[in-house]
């Protein structure tokens, strides 16, 4: 069954290739089958051979001028291919279109300000698509429509930080900021052509998903739109409705939103700890998002962000990136910042406090050893107050002002007018005597010496100075136990 089955396939490929052989060949070398042969002409006059050799020269070289025109048009074709795919593997990177996302920041928008600037000085604005939420919606939207962005920047710096730091209620005014930053600077008036060009994100709390809105219908609504983008309660104040829905802030689902055809899309963030294209390359607290440092670390992170986008350009090796010289006024800045507490918090309220902290609790022994001996020679004054006090005849009035104020109580007398006066006379010779005690002791030379003693101890603990006298030291000695402990202890 098997070479049956092959003998047939065998036989049918002969009878096709003799039938593709039969039409190739030309029509007047066939044989006729009983017909006349075109090999016969020659019995017909020379005239009709010649003309009907004359109409099959025509005709043969017609089928072979279109055979070859088809031929040369696919061969043609290849090189055409060839080049146009040489061509667009040749195109440089910087004609394709770029497309940028910004991510949200609060205060850190200034950031982005310094990134947009840098863009438009290298001119990768012109053929680029923005998207953007909160404060990187704000970035874009200058961008695209050529505001100045060292202008907004004063305007940052100067007005509304000293605003949200003159009151508590300062930080919670950033939607006054936010629309008198777009009425002054926006140029809100050539919105068209964001058209297309720029996608502004928010959040509809009434659904609960996220709104692009890439065609604006007015400046109002333009207005609308970036204020809900960038509302994040309670600092930007209360959601409120816009297009009939509830908005917020757009980063609250999506921070960093990216575009949705799937194309190779450039973050912006200045959130130092995301993952992000450009992003800062210092250390940035990420809570002066919220609350914003002084006017000083303001303009050394618009700095940042401009220094840090044209290290960008020069990675990627966009056009003309061979030219950019960026600049190291932001990468040598140090803050000023005296401890590691104050540069982490990034506030200098915060580091002073920490300073004054540390200047309280954190004494050296030396210190300690003075405030100790300090308190024991107090000790021992008031116990020299009480011994001056108690000379005999201070006992004998002691004793006959107590049995006579006995004897009243007794006889029910305590509230009579004798016993006030009796009361108040007796408490105003006591404290005449607590007082000539105190300062008996106080104007005494033996007290004086032991004063300037701890004095000059306390100056040769802060100082390293060595003012402390022989007889100082055995004043000190004699009178306080402590400085006999702590002088025996270095001793040994």
């Amino acid at each position: 069954m098997t070479q049956l089955r092959v003998f047939t396939l065998d036989f049918v490929d002969r009878l096709k290739s003799k039938h593709y052989m039969r039409r190739r060949m030309p029509r007047f070398l066939r044989p006729s089958n009983g017909r006349r042969s075109l090999l016969r002409w020659r019995r017909r006059s020379e005239r009709d051979l010649v003309s009907k050799l004359s109409q099959w020269d025509r005709h043969s070289l017609l089928i072979q001028s279109r055979r070859c025109r088809s031929v040369s048009k696919v061969q043609d074709a290849r090189p055409r291919l060839e080049v146009a795919s040489a061509e667009a593997t040749a195109t440089p990177t910087g004609d394709k279109p770029l497309h940028f996302s910004f991510s949200g920041g609060g205060w850190l928008m200034v950031y982005m300000y310094g990134v947009c600037k840098a863009l438009r000085e290298q001119k990768l604005d012109e053929n680029a698509k923005f998207i953007g939420t909160s404060a990187g919606c704000l970035s874009i939207v200058s961008l695209v429509l050529d505001s100045d962005f060292d202008a907004i920047c004063d305007s940052v710096i100067n007005d509304y930080v000293p605003a949200a730091h003159a009151s508590w209620k300062g930080p919670f005014k950033m939607r006054d900021y936010l629309i008198d930053a777009i009425t002054r600077h926006g140029k809100v008036d050539n919105m068209d052509k964001l058209h297309g060009k720029v996608t502004v994100v928010y959040t509809s709390l009434s659904s609960w998903v996220t709104r692009r809105v890439s065609h604006f219908k007015s400046p109002v609504h333009l207005l609308h739109t970036m204020v809900a983008s960038c509302c994040a309660t309670p600092l930007v104040g209360m959601p409120f409705e816009h297009e009939g829905e509830y908005v917020i802030d757009g980063g609250l689902l999506d921070n960093q939103p990216l575009f949705e055809d799937g194309v190779r899309t450039i973050t912006v963030t200045p959130n130092v700890f995301a993952t992000a294209d450009i992003r800062p390359s210092r250390y940035v607290p990420p809570w002066w998002s919220m609350y914003p440092p002084s006017q000083r670390d303001m303009q050394w992170l618009y700095d940042l962000g401009y220094e840090d986008a044209l290290s960008w350009c020069v990675r990627e090796g966009l056009p003309r990136s061979g030219e950019i010289v960026i600049p190291t006024k932001a990468a040598e800045y140090d803050g000023e910042w005296k401890t590691i507490i104050g540069q982490v918090a990034g506030y200098r309220s915060i580091e002073d406090a920490a300073l004054a902290g540390a200047k309280l609790f954190l004494l050296s022994e030396e210190t300690v050893s003075c405030s100790v001996i300090r308190f024991e020679l107090l000790l021992r004054k008031l116990a020299a107050v009480v011994m001056a006090m108690l000379d005999r005849m201070a006992l004998l009035w002691a004793v006959v002002a107590t049995g006579m104020l006995l004897a009243l109580v007794i006889l029910d007398q305590h509230r009579s007018l004798e016993f006030l006066l009796l009361l108040g006379g007796h408490v105003t010779l006591a404290f005449v005597k607590i007082v000539n005690a105190c300062s008996q002791v106080h104007s005494s030379e033996h007290w004086r010496l032991l004063h300037e003693a701890v004095v000059a101890m306390e100056k040769q603990a802060t100082t390293n100075k060595h003012g402390f006298t022989p007889q100082q030291h055995g004043l000190l000695t004699e009178h306080s136990h402590v400085y006999r402990l702590s002088t025996c202890s270095l001793l040994s």
